[in-house]
């Protein structure tokens, strides 16, 4: 079985995640890896966009009409909202804001928990 070099990224990257998670008071670690994995995930679809068959497959195969397609795709939307909601958290953390704490917390367990759906979905649309 062969797994595309974009899941082992994609995995790498969540694994480095939850390290990141259970270590917040290592800032310089947290946010570099936060932001690393951010980034990796806003250049993703560019990557896909340019590197693979995604007009044959989605349009001419009509895999567009797949709901395992749309649940991927509101699933990443919802991901990208959370990155967001993440950075307006920890906007308010660095200026002192005690509250945003928690909620950046429980936003990061969210985005665990979210980013997993991600792959997972991503990994059963490319079988």
């Amino acid at each position: 079985m062969h797994i595309p070099g974009t899941f082992v990224a994609a995995g790498f990257t969540y694994v480095m995640m939850v390290a990141a998670y259970k270590m917040p008071h290592r800032r310089k670690f947290h946010i570099s890896v936060m932001a690393s994995a951010l980034l990796f995930d806003l250049s993703l679809p560019f990557y896909l966009y340019s590197h693979r068959h995604w007009w044959h497959r989605l349009i001419e195969q009509q895999e567009i009409f797949s709901s395992l397609v749309w649940m991927h795709a509101g699933i990443l939307l919802m991901m990208y909202g959370l990155y967001g909601a993440q950075i307006y958290t920890a906007l308010k953390l660095t200026k002192g804001d005690p509250e945003a704490r928690a909620s950046h917390r429980s936003q990061g367990k969210v985005m665990l928990i979210v980013r997993l759906f991600v792959i997972l979905t991503g990994m059963l649309l490319a079988s």
